[in-house]
């Protein structure tokens, strides 16, 4: 009798058992998806902008349907930063290594002592900087953030496997997250009367992060904030554009100013704001640069 029951009660046994392990996976299905919808946040971020030079801390935060960028402390002097990007509202994103010699460190312990100021211009730095293309309506904006060294490679694993986009590598030699790169004073003559000339120019200087400061009929003047961000400069330049009407077109001259304290780590910005000016002008209806 007993020996009959042996395979009965070995085959309960087992059926229990296999019961038990059919549970715990479909467990573990569960809550693995569950953990992937978590948000992923990044607390070494820094966030800064042409209209914001000096760089905020943040906190990153990626989640499985946007990107989320907060700043750690409010500023009387800055805006606060809260902003949310939807991954269908991205067009591109990319990465850049730039490295750089430390000129503006350097000049600054260099007023302190000559030697270790020479010596630390001639040592370099690395900085990773992600770029995130993004628009609104018809309105199209580029978020840039400089990510930690001890975090980069996470947050670019973690933005691609969440968005499902591709994370371009760009060349930092001739990266356009660089707005100053390769920019130089400008002097020359476009299709569009003086007084459109003048308002794009006021209009693309502020988009610069250059407040005017003095405005004429042929003459607007501007000035960079001081801040502290490597991308944009320390701030402190002043342009200074002129415009001479030659019949239905206008000459511009677009000179930067840098001065003498803190010329090192000052920026040309006369090509950049040329390019704003021009974006601007071009967006008008066909026949209006002549006929105004």
């Amino acid at each position: 009798m007993t020996t009959l029951l042996l395979p009965t009660i070995r085959f309960r046994a087992m059926a229990v058992a296999l019961r038990k392990q059919t549970l715990s996976l479909a467990l573990i299905l569960m809550l693995v998806p569950a953990g992937m919808a978590q948000d992923v946040t990044f607390s070494k971020t820094k966030y800064s902008s042409v209209k914001q030079p000096k760089e905020a801390d943040v906190d990153l935060s990626i989640s499985d349907s946007k990107v989320s960028i907060k700043g750690q402390k409010v500023s009387k002097k800055a805006t606060a930063i809260n902003m949310e990007i939807p991954y269908s509202s991205i067009d591109a994103i990319s990465y850049e290594l730039a490295t750089r010699h430390r000129v503006a460190e350097g000049a600054a312990v260099m007023a302190l002592s000559l030697g270790a100021g020479a010596v630390l211009m001639a040592t370099k730095t690395k900085s990773h900087w992600l770029a995130i293309e993004h628009h609104q309506g018809d309105a199209k904006e580029i978020t840039i953030l400089r990510l930690d060294k001890s975090e980069y490679g996470k947050v670019i694993a973690a933005l691609e496997a969440k968005s499902g986009k591709h994370i371009a590598t760009l060349d930092s030699k001739t990266s356009s997250l660089n707005p100053t790169a390769e920019s130089k004073d400008m002097d020359t003559v476009i299709p569009f009367r003086m007084e459109k000339v003048a308002t794009a120019l006021k209009s693309a200087m502020e988009s610069e992060g250059c407040m005017v400061t003095d405005a004429t009929a042929s003459r607007v003047e501007c000035k960079r904030s001081r801040g502290g961000s490597e991308r944009t400069g320390f701030g402190g330049e002043k342009i200074t554009a002129t415009m001479e009407a030659q019949g239905e077109q206008t000459r511009v001259r677009i000179s930067t100013g840098k001065g003498f304290v803190g010329r090192i780590g000052k920026k040309n910005w006369s090509t950049s704001i040329y390019q704003e000016m021009m974006k601007s002008l071009q967006k008008l209806a066909p026949g209006a640069s002549a006929s105004g």
